[in-house]
């Protein structure tokens, strides 16, 4: 047996199952508002007091900690190049949820994967076991380095447009999820509509394309209306939901968490097995 394979079963019987959810948010283009889909789920999840960690894996644009008003003084990349430890490369909010990033592009977090040794799984392990929910922001679009990702999540919010070019690429990320055969479920957040018959024809392309691919429904679409509130919170580093909590964007927002934490169907599918989702993220599984 692998050394690898050895580590696995070591943490399978160190680990008992846990009821920890992992949602992946992404984006067939960017400039979609994927990010802020993201952030402002997780600050809503806070204020059903769910305990919630972002992983924001999007280092080039760091957009999380933008939109949240930190500042990513460190990451997961200091783990390795100043022997912190996990817990320390964790930034907290003032909104109740926290930040970790991995402080590198994809490809760099591809080949720091080889130095995750059973004593990190271990460390991100006891982190992420304390929340209700880990949120991954990826970056956008689709490539063979975020395969990890996607197979380890529980549920997938797909956000796009009504602009023809985003419905595409939404599309395009639609097929590689049918070639990994993944077992998330799959929601999609159409954005910053302006006209619902837009929204519509984006929703029932997405719907065909799904079923075809993927051989499932859409459970849940959620429709984000356009608001000029969601620039002006952006500039002021402040989270929708928290900016302005009474406008209707905020409320389309909330909208998404509420139907996370309540969905029966979301929580009786979850895969329960943390350890086995966390060896997916860190590559253990595709060595």
């Amino acid at each position: 047996m692998s050394i690898i394979k050895d580590q696995a079963e070591n943490l399978r019987k160190t680990f008992s199952k846990n009821q920890t959810k992992i949602i992946l948010v992404t984006g067939g283009k960017g400039g979609v508002g994927k990010s802020i889909i993201a952030v402002n789920t997780a600050v809503n999840l806070a204020k059903m007091n769910k305990k919630v960690l972002i992983f924001d894996t999007d280092a080039g644009f760091a957009n999380a900690s933008i939109l949240l008003g930190v500042s990513p003084s460190v990451s997961i990349k200091d783990y390795f190049d100043k022997k912190l430890t996990l817990d320390e490369c964790i930034i907290k909010t003032p909104y109740g949820i926290k930040l970790l990033s991995t402080g590198m592009d994809i490809k760099d977090w591809i080949s720091f994967q080889k130095n995750f040794t059973r004593k990190a799984i271990e460390e991100f392990f006891n982190i992420a076991k304390e929340h209700d929910y880990v949120i991954i922001d990826v970056s956008a679009g689709y490539n063979e380095n975020l395969k990890p990702f996607y197979i380890a999540a529980d549920n997938i919010l797909l956000v796009t447009t009504p602009e023809p070019t985003a419905i595409v690429n939404a599309y395009t990320v639609v097929k590689a999820l049918s070639i990994l055969e993944v077992d998330g479920i799959v929601d999609v957040v159409i954005n910053m509509i302006r006209k619902k018959s837009e929204a519509n024809t984006a929703e029932q392309v997405l719907r065909k394309t799904i079923k075809e691919y993927l051989f499932k429904d859409i459970r849940n679409v959620f429709y984000i209306n356009f608001d000029h509130i969601v620039h002006d919170s952006v500039k002021s580093q402040t989270p929708i939901s928290s900016f302005k909590p009474s406008s209707n964007v905020a409320n389309d927002l909330m909208n998404i968490a509420e139907k996370i934490e309540n969905d029966k169907l979301f929580n009786n599918h979850k895969n329960n097995n943390l350890l086995k989702k966390l060896l997916l993220l860190f590559g253990f599984y595709n060595r």
